[in-house]
């Protein structure tokens, strides 16, 4: 099949760098975001989609907004004979005037099983409500976002240890396993599909800088869920020796204790911390970054700041 491919981040050149492994599917070319400056020297970075593009020689088109330069991203779309166009994060709504003009419109990789965690963050979100399942759906785009009618869906299990970034890698790696064999072959109609139940619906938003502030009084599990939701690229903070302290990594444990000190560290050998939250129970803190520090292991941080039991994050 021929298709062309709109996306953005490192997910999506993983999907990107799996379909040209395949001889019968035939990417055309690519629709990424513009490079962004980066650093210190604010040097303009291509995406990794358009990395990827470049190495395998295909045609890149970036677009600030491609529902203002609809006209233009026509004339330029139209240049190929793609029948079907894969999105996967791109970044940006496409217009019904895009979305639609392949042969066999276009399909969407989406990070939940929808119609729950419509919107712009269903992995990270997940994480936050704590689900033990996700997973991914393959559907069609339509006018309203995460709309469109489902081709094929796919389970994920989220374990209690994984982050924005394994939970990410589970649901890449899911959709390429469901979506290629889709792609393979020649095709003469559109995929099956079936509407979604709006009833049903949920929905998600970016996060924002307000959520990465963490709430000591909250439960263990609830804080637990936050931090991982937030790694590994935000990290969730509290205050210590009033400084910021951003928490990467934690573990939650059976231990409780009373009365209950939200905030309070425990220490419980040289290279094991605990943080008690809310409820009473306590987690265990694997990685922080103190303030203008790099990131640590939670051994380094004891013995760099001298952790006693009278210490504690706000």
């Amino acid at each position: 099949m021929k298709i062309a491919f709109f996306g953005t981040p490192e997910p999506s050149a993983k999907l990107l760098q799996a379909l040209l492994q395949e001889s019968e599917i035939q990417v055309q070319f690519v629709v990424t975001n513009p490079d962004r400056p980066k650093g210190r020297s604010k040097t303009l970075v291509p995406s990794p989609v358009k990395e990827v593009a470049l190495a395998a020689n295909l045609p890149v088109f970036q677009y600030e907004s491609i529902k203002k330069e609809k006209e233009e991203a026509l004339q330029n779309l139209a240049k190929f004979d793609a029948e079907l166009y894969v999105v996967f994060a791109y970044g940006s709504i496409l217009p019904k005037e895009i979305f639609s003009y392949p042969k066999f419109g276009s399909i969407n990789l989406h990070g939940s099983i929808l119609p729950d965690l419509r919107g712009a963050s269903p992995v990270q979100t997940s994480l936050w409500k704590g689900y033990t399942k996700s997973g991914i759906s393959i559907q069609y785009l339509g006018e309203k976002m995460d709309e469109g009618d489902i081709i094929a869906i796919q389970e994920v299990d989220v374990d209690l240890e994984d982050d924005t970034g394994t939970l990410m890698e589970k649901i890449t790696q899911a959709g390429i396993q469901r979506l290629i064999p889709f792609l393979k072959g020649p095709r003469t109609s559109p995929f099956a599909a079936s509407p979604q139940d709006h009833s049903k619906a949920t929905y998600c938003t970016k996060i924002q800088a307000e959520d990465r502030v963490l709430d000591v009084k909250l439960s263990a599990i609830e804080i637990h869920n936050r931090i991982r939701a937030l790694s590994p690229d935000l990290g969730g903070y509290c205050r210590f020796r009033d400084k910021r302290m951003v928490l990467w990594k934690t573990r939650p444990v059976d231990f409780s204790e009373t009365p209950i000190q939200p905030g309070k560290l425990k220490r419980m050998d040289k290279k094991a911390l605990l943080l008690q939250c809310g409820d009473g129970r306590f987690l265990e803190i694997l990685s922080v970054q103190p303030e203008n520090k790099n990131r640590m292991t939670v051994a380094d941080f004891m013995n760099g700041f001298r952790i006693s039991d009278e210490d504690r994050f706000e």
